[in-house]
């Protein structure tokens, strides 16, 4: 992988990441006007202020998405998409318009290039897919009152249930709901930062799908990743069907006869495992344009730890070390 390529990957799940925490940190204040004891009334109020600032932050992600993705793939393969808005379109346009671009809805600082001036090639022939609004309008509320709201009530009703029925003079009943609002908050703003960059993670994900370009997939970490992600991002690339015929399948290991037969290999991954991210998670699934090894550093250092970590290990046995190797390192 070229260093500017990595570079940019890792700009771009930081400018999602950025965004994320932004949302998260407005849940959490507004979060401490939900009154537990008047929930209907003030979690609608919270609920109503978190819809509408999602709505605008995910048009920012998925402007940040085709931009990132305009630049990726000219850098890759030297072609790029049409804008994401109607604008007119060219046929040509230069990588230093596309970072001009990125730089732009990214809030990056814009560093010349000596190929600035190179000029790209616009794939004309390619529709960006639409923002099915009303499903993530869903998608939002569901998730937003399930760890929010609703779980505050589950929490409150058994604290009065414990604590001598909910009596408002009662010390332990009013921790315990000091305690449940907390940490209901917290689960909220993680709910509220992974959907306000839905629709980027969406954007690319689809939009990589129609592309003829690509051959492949692969997750880019967040820098303290969970032992999935970090697992996923160890893999490297997963290819396409008809970029693993071409190509005749995965490489073999380094040292292996064959990579089958590795007691230590890894879970098989799908681009269904690749699109999943949990709350809190800013990992990012990325398309690949090229069979030639896709690994960024953090990936070659979760492949090396994978390999001496689940040394003589299989199956169960070897994702619990990965776990408690990966948990005992996190920030």
């Amino acid at each position: 992988m070229r260093r500017g390529t990595a570079a940019l990957l890792d700009d771009y799940w930081r400018a999602q990441a950025r965004l994320g925490t932004e949302v998260s940190a407005q849940s959490l204040a507004q979060w401490s006007r939900v009154n537990p004891l008047s929930l209907v009334e003030s979690g609608s109020v919270w609920l109503a202020f978190m819809l509408a600032l999602i709505r605008g932050e995910r048009r920012r992600s998925r402007e940040q998405a085709a931009a990132f993705l305009r630049l990726y793939r000219a850098m890759e393969t030297g072609y790029t998409l049409p804008p994401l808005q109607d604008d007119p379109v060219n046929d040509f346009t230069t990588l230093g318009e596309l970072r001009e671009d990125w730089a732009r809805v990214s809030d990056t600082i814009r560093t010349p290039a000596p190929d600035d001036t190179d000029r790209i090639r616009i794939d004309g022939d390619f529709d960006w897919p639409e923002e099915p609004v009303e499903s993530f309008d869903r998608a939002a509320v569901a998730s937003l009152v399930s760890q929010g709201p609703a779980k505050l009530r589950e929490q409150v009703a058994q604290a009065a249930t414990e604590q001598t029925r909910g009596r408002l003079d009662d010390a332990g009943f009013l921790a315990e709901l000091e305690s449940a609002t907390a940490n209901t908050g917290t689960t909220a703003a993680n709910a509220a930062d992974r959907e306000a960059i839905r629709s980027g993670r969406d954007l690319i994900n689809r939009a990589s799908q129609e592309d003829k370009r690509v051959v492949g997939w692969a997750r880019v970490t967040d820098g303290n990743p969970c032992a999935f992600c970090a697992m996923l991002a160890s893999r490297g690339a997963i290819y396409t069907s008809a970029a693993t015929a071409v190509g005749g399948g995965r490489r073999k290991p380094a040292g292996s006869a064959d990579g089958r037969a590795r007691r230590n290999r890894r879970p098989p991954v799908s681009l269904e495992d690749l699109t999943r991210y949990h709350y809190g998670c800013h990992c990012q699934a990325v398309p690949v344009y090229s069979r030639n090894d896709f690994m960024t550093p953090d990936a070659r250092r979760y492949d090396r730890e994978w390999q001496q970590v689940t040394r003589g290990k299989s199956g169960a046995e070897a994702r619990a070390a990965w776990r408690r190797h990966i948990e005992s390192s996190r920030t």
